[in-house]
């Protein structure tokens, strides 16, 4: 009786046993295949972690140690109805280019630039939001005389307030009229005439 008692315990120990084995090889088998591929994969993930955030123009620049950098625009997800304004602090590892891939500095960045932001996608909820920059792409497109314009008209309007660049149009040569709008009231925007002068 002893004897078959053994024997059915060492039959359910070897059982458990080959039973944990398995398990063990497949998860040291899905592991190491996860360990593999992951240095592969690791790229990808960190371009996934990188959002596109804003589009839109660079209205204000500060400098205390880190750039920061105000701006005002939409967000590619909005579909293009929705208007916002973000803070970005620019890192040593926030990647600075213009939209042909011509690398820049953060002291490149002016005020009055088309640019589109990324970010990791944490934004501090507040208004004007508040983000890091993974990278900061500038238009390479955008009319030297337009930035010039616009960072004049900016210069006519109260500087505390998150103002948006709702239209730029050309009147005449360097004569530009420049739409901004006061996101933080309700207020009608406010048409400012600019004349800007060619280096």
């Amino acid at each position: 009786m002893k004897r078959v008692k053994i024997m059915s315990l060492l039959a359910c120990f070897l059982l458990l046993f080959g039973c944990g084995t398995t398990g063990g090889n497949d998860n040291n088998s899905s592991g190491s295949n996860t360990g593999s591929e992951a240095p592969n994969e690791q790229p990808a993930d960190d371009e996934e972690q990188a959002v596109e955030d804003l589009t839109g123009y660079v209205v204000s620049i500060s400098n205390d140690g880190q750039t920061r950098i105000l701006v005002t625009g939409k967000h590619p997800s909005s579909g293009g109805s929705g208007i916002s304004a973000t803070i970005y602090t620019l890192e040593e590892s926030t990647t600075v280019e213009d939209s042909e891939g011509e690398p820049l500095e953060a002291m490149d960045l002016l005020v009055g630039m088309k640019v589109t932001v990324w970010n990791s996608g944490i934004v501090a909820e507040s208004f004007p939001a508040q983000s890091g920059a993974i990278k900061v792409m500038v238009d390479a497109d955008q009319d030297e005389l337009e930035q010039k314009a616009v960072a004049k008209a900016l210069e006519g309007v109260d500087a505390g307030y998150p103002w948006h660049v709702e239209e730029v149009t050309e009147q005449g040569e360097q004569l530009f009229k420049v739409t901004l709008k006061n996101l933080l009231d309700d207020s009608e925007p406010v048409d400012i005439e600019v004349e800007v002068e060619k280096e």
